[in-house]
């Protein structure tokens, strides 16, 4: 917050923070439902039927839509753009949400943090945005971190492993969908509102897993929803529970990221940053609530999660920190070139910085 801040400014400033504080919760809540729905036998993978209600959330709100003229209507170009968005994030939270099922919330969490260092990378390509020696060793001792993770998830067995595998693609596909979200919602010619980007991408997603529980799911329900609820003594009421809770949470976490990402100084990024204190929190709330009670050491504390934990978040907090230097500071020295980046030699100082997305105007 700025010394010179006037009141609406303050105000504007605090909603932001406490949007991304039920941001970073709702991300935390996510992984813990989805180990619940897959207990409960509600997880098949093949089926996909917990995601159908995750999308769910964020398709809610194209209700607030109707009938409100304060918006001009998306163009076909940005909707179009917004649909590929959608269906590229349906590949990517499928396999993130599959992998957390198979290696368990704290690898999932870890893993998943790694969308910050996916989306400066994709974004010092796609926004053609630099960074500093900093950031990039940031961004290397998190690859080390999830270097570790992939060891520790050896030792757990195949099953892990493999889930550990789908998470981290996952994660890349993921950041890819923050970078495009950023972009199309600043596009200045044609600026979405968050509200009206969540609907639409929410909407998208939501019609493409219910085609795929039509086409699917119906003609397998009793095998691989109904056994297998029986098998874990799950009612209907608990069902709809979970599902319902899934919605809820989805619908939070989707509108508060769409939001930090629009009006959060850093954008796509400091959203990013944000993954590595839900992985904290995960990892903290995995262990207490679920080992012991659910599923197999994956949901335990081992001093390798740990250690890749510390890692990672090192890493996250040393990108963050020089992130944020670099918003801040006039002639700051950045990397423009892999040249540079190896040689950690630096540009001349520059004139300005853009305080939202960081580049030198």
């Amino acid at each position: 917050m700025g010394l010179h801040e006037t009141p609406e400014e303050l105000v504007r400033t605090h909603v932001t923070l406490l949007v991304a504080a039920f941001y970073v919760l709702s991300g935390v809540a996510q992984p813990l439902l989805m180990t619940m729905a897959k207990e409960a036998g509600l997880a098949d993978p093949t089926c996909q039927l917990y995601m159908l209600f995750y999308y769910m959330g964020p398709a809610s709100v194209i209700l607030t839509l109707i009938n409100d003229k304060s918006e001009d209507p998306l163009p076909l170009r940005t909707f179009a753009k917004t649909a590929g968005v959608a269906m590229i994030d349906i590949v990517a939270q499928t396999l993130n949400y599959t992998g957390n099922t198979m290696a368990g919330p704290t690898i999932f969490a870890i893993i998943y943090s790694s969308v910050t260092v996916w989306t400066a990378v994709l974004s010092r390509f796609l926004l053609d945005r630099s960074m500093s020696c900093v950031q990039w060793l940031g961004v290397v001792l998190v690859f080390l971190g999830l270097t570790i993770t992939g060891f520790t998830s050896v030792s757990l067995g195949p099953q892990v492993l493999h889930g550990a595998a789908l998470v981290t693609v996952g994660s890349a596909l993921h950041a890819f969908m923050y970078v495009m979200s950023e972009q199309i919602m600043n596009t200045p010619n044609s600026k979405v509102s968050a509200r009206r980007y969540c609907a639409v991408y929410g909407s998208v997603a939501c019609c493409g897993y219910f085609v795929w529980q039509v086409a699917y799911t119906r003609h397998h329900f009793e095998g691989l929803v109904l056994k297998p609820m029986e098998v874990a003594d799950t009612s209907v009421g608990y069902a709809g529970t979970v599902f319902l809770a899934i919605a809820v949470v989805s619908l939070i976490h989707s509108v508060t990221f769409f939001h930090t990402v629009k009006f959060f100084p850093g954008g796509a990024t400091s959203a990013g940053i944000m993954k590595a204190l839900q992985a904290v929190l995960v990892f903290i709330a995995t262990s207490v609530a679920f080992c012991g009670h659910l599923g197999g050491r994956e949901m335990c504390f081992t001093f390798g999660k740990f250690i890749s934990l510390i890692v990672v978040v090192v890493g996250l907090i040393m990108y963050g920190r020089a992130t944020e230097v670099i918003r801040r500071q006039e002639g700051y020295t950045r990397v423009n070139s892999e040249t540079e980046m190896a040689k950690c030699q630096y540009p001349a100082p520059q004139k300005e910085i853009n305080l939202v997305s960081g580049e030198i105007a």
